[in-house]
């Protein structure tokens, strides 16, 4: 881990996954530091770290750990799949584990590590209604020009 700037305190980890970059902080046996304004400052790309989204590990009830999930704009994300499997080997590894559980906003995800070493996350079924993407306007999910 390093630090935010070298004056902050604020210790966070910044992982890579399928093309996406993440800054984790793991905030587990303390208070959640992340905030709207802080992923913002963080998530710029030229005055900050820079990331694809921020990922605020916290103690878990009823899970291994909770997931928080914040966009470079300071906006909230309900979860990340990339992010979820970058966390989910860092706290496997460190608990000696091949599978964890967690909760993010969007509900309750197991991780599981592949006999390939690779990790895998069951994200659970897509949202495919466009209203609860949210998208600015009715799109046909399923059928989207490239």
């Amino acid at each position: 881990m390093r630090d935010a700037r070298p004056d902050s305190g604020l210790p966070f980890m910044k992982m890579h996954g399928a093309g996406n970059d993440f800054v984790i902080i793991d905030s587990r046996g303390r208070r959640p530091v992340t905030t709207a304004a802080l992923a913002a400052a963080l998530g710029d790309r030229h005055r900050g770290v820079g990331f694809d989204q921020l990922a605020e590990i916290r103690d878990g009830e009823g899970a291994d750990f909770t997931l928080d999930f914040w966009n470079s704009d300071g906006s909230r994300a309900g979860a990340c799949g990339n992010a979820s499997r970058c966390v989910a080997d860092h706290v496997m590894a460190g608990l000696g584990r091949d599978s964890v559980t967690f909760t993010t906003e969007r509900g309750t995800l197991v991780a599981v590590r592949r006999s390939d070493g690779l990790v895998s996350v069951n994200m659970g079924a897509p949202i495919l209604d466009w209203r609860a993407v949210p998208l600015a306007r009715e799109v046909d999910t399923l059928r989207l020009p490239v």
